[in-house]
């Protein structure tokens, strides 16, 4: 059973209260891992808000000003009026549903590509300045935005409350979930037919792997960093996996005591900053991005990665092809929520509900694809069968705890640097 990708949260739900329009129904047919992984908490209370903000809010209807029930011909006249959506998305897919949000509500959608982290640069940046020219935020850094954004009213959440029954509690709160997204290790199929050369985190850092592991830079952007501190957060589960693997209990490497002792904020080492150490010395090839990783494997038969799960849209039989290494232990792979929210006196607030609304039902089409599981129930229980994957239940993936990597961002980039400066 996954760890509780909200328990982190619990102590800030106890500073909050509700800003979603949201019915309190539970799911009915609830997936149990996503059940699971649920926390009950409040969504955040945003104390001392600006009288403007309070002004913005009864007419946006958001936050304590939500009605109990959403009258969509009401939303949908407004949005029309205001006659474009301004929205910060994470995946270049936005733009494939640009004709068809036109078509249907005669509704300009100006999207921006923009990673999660840079999105949340540009807002904070703005919203000092008292500019709010973006609507709606689509984005996967959960850490940022439930220890900061949520917190400090930079943004508000929005469930349509056409799709609330389909969703369990930890997607609509603290944040509207549309879809799970996870980074996870891969293998060339061509190569390998009979399944992956590796089945063990620990085998990447044997000598046969020096220099063909190629991942992100681990430290360039959010979900990369996120992953591997999501790793550093289970050592246990690494010395487990490393005893499995070799056969006798782990001893730490002298120079990686050395490391940690320069600074006390490190702490003792363990079997995953061992793991991380072992690694970088071995030579990981580092990529620009998670596309050009999946790249590397597809075409580069010895390679193992790490990419986007998604990513296996791409695969093509006979020309590019590479397989998720399922079995992998200790871990698969880390999983991570994408959202939607609308941002703080956003312009467009009616527009930005029609399109939150869109991309959680039939806008949600870019994204139907092997390794995107849509936080809709029925949408994702159909990818199931459709593409022939496991359910997100029985996927071996960590969840990315939000306060975990807030907290430890610093740590963790220390760490990594002093590793390097090391080899």
């Amino acid at each position: 059973m996954k760890n509780n990708i909200w328990s982190a949260l619990v102590g800030l739900g106890l500073l909050l209260s509700s800003t979603a329009c949201q019915p309190n129904t539970e799911t009915k047919q609830p997936l149990q891992k996503k059940q699971a992984n649920t926390a009950t908490i409040e969504t955040n209370i945003v104390s001392n808000l600006t009288p403007k903000q309070e002004e913005w809010l009864k007419e946006a209807k958001l936050g304590e000003y939500a009605p109990e029930t959403q009258d969509w011909e009401k939303i949908e006249a407004a949005a029309k009026k205001e006659g474009k959506v301004v929205i910060y998305s994470g995946s270049s897919r936005i733009f494939k549903i640009q004709e068809a949000f036109k078509a249907k509500y005669g509704i300009d959608i100006v999207a921006y590509d923009t990673p999660s982290d840079i999105q949340l640069e540009e807002l904070r940046r703005s919203h000092k300045q008292g500019l709010y020219e973006v609507d709606v935020i689509y984005n996967n850094d959960i850490s940022a935005i439930a220890n900061e954004f949520l917190p400090h009213g930079l943004v508000w959440n929005f469930v349509p409350d056409t799709v609330s029954d389909s969703l369990n509690p930890n997607e609509k709160n603290p944040v509207l979930v549309q879809r799970w997204s996870s980074r996870v290790f891969i293998y060339n199929s061509t190569h390998y037919p009979d399944g992956a050369p590796i089945d063990n985190l620990w085998d990447l850092t044997r000598e046969e792997w020096k220099g063909k592991f190629v991942l992100p830079d681990p430290i360039q952007t959010t979900t990369e960093a996120n992953v591997i501190q999501s790793i550093l957060q289970h050592p246990e589960e690494m010395a487990a996996a490393y005893e499995e693997e070799f056969g006798e209990p782990l001893t730490i490497s002298p120079e990686l005591i050395e490391i940690t002792k320069k600074m006390s904020l490190l702490g003792e080492p363990n079997a995953a900053t061992e793991w991380l150490f072992r690694l970088v010395k071995n030579k990981p090839v580092f990529s620009d991005s998670s596309g050009e990783a999946s790249d590397d494997v597809g075409y580069f038969k010895e390679a193992i990665g790490m990419t986007t799960f998604s990513k296996m849209r791409w695969v093509k039989s006979g020309k590019y092809e590479w397989q998720p290494a399922y079995n992998l232990k200790p871990v698969f792979g880390v999983s991570y929520p994408t959202f939607l929210l609308i941002a703080d006196r956003a312009p467009h607030p009616n527009a930005s509900k029609l399109l939150i609304r869109f991309m959680m039902e039939e806008g949600f089409k870019p994204w139907n694809v092997p390794g995107d599981y849509a936080a809709e129930q029925k949408i994702m229980e159909e990818q199931v069968k459709q593409f022939d994957i496991p359910s997100f239940d029985d996927l071996n993936t960590w969840l990315v705890d939000p306060s975990y990597v807030y907290d430890t961002k610093y740590t963790y980039i220390t760490l990594y640097r002093l590793i390097q400066e090391s080899q």
